[in-house]
């Protein structure tokens, strides 16, 4: 079972680098990150653009898996991500990108082995903005909440735009 592993690496993340006495610092952000993604998921279950499968169990559907990475995994990663964020800009550029690569590049092998699926309109190549967005995102709530706000909901907008929903399917 994929998730298993994947949960079992995630903790030997946390143990290996997250200041545990910190953890508090980032506790708003991460609440913000699961609104965000909780709220897509409400949105667009009847009709998504990406999903989990399962395929090591019938009753590990995208809803369960889902709720394990937005739940565990990515908060733990994003946790890392915001400990350990760089001072200078050029740095800043640099960390943004390579986390937003680290988390293509696992959609990616998800995609690949068949356990991450795409449909309406999205596709892998999606991803990189999307998690570019992500982190950026991340990263100005972590320092100034208000405005990534603000941004999301601009950002929401726009991704209604380009991928819309049939509002008859939040019945």
């Amino acid at each position: 079972m994929y998730l298993l592993f994947v949960i079992v690496v995630w903790i030997f993340f946390a143990y290996k680098f997250i200041d545990w006495s910190q953890w508090k610092k980032q506790y708003s952000t991460i609440l913000f990150f699961i609104g965000g993604n909780l709220t897509y998921n409400f949105l667009y279950y009847n009709h998504t653009l990406w999903a989990f499968r399962g395929v090591t169990a019938e009753w590990l559907n995208h809803s369960i898996i889902n709720m394990a990475f937005t739940f565990f995994i990515c908060p733990v990663g994003l946790i890392i991500y915001l400990q350990r964020f760089p001072e200078t800009r050029i740095k800043q550029l640099s960390y943004i990108g390579i986390w937003a690569g680290f988390y293509t590049a696992l959609i990616t092998l998800f995609a690949y082995k068949g356990l991450y699926v795409y449909d309406n309109g999205w596709n892998g190549w999606l991803n990189i903005p999307l998690n570019l967005l992500l982190f950026i995102v991340i990263y100005i709530h972590y320092r100034n909440p208000v405005r990534a706000i603000i941004i999301s909901i601009l950002i929401a907008i726009l991704f209604y735009i380009f991928f819309p929903f049939p509002l008859d399917s939040l019945k």
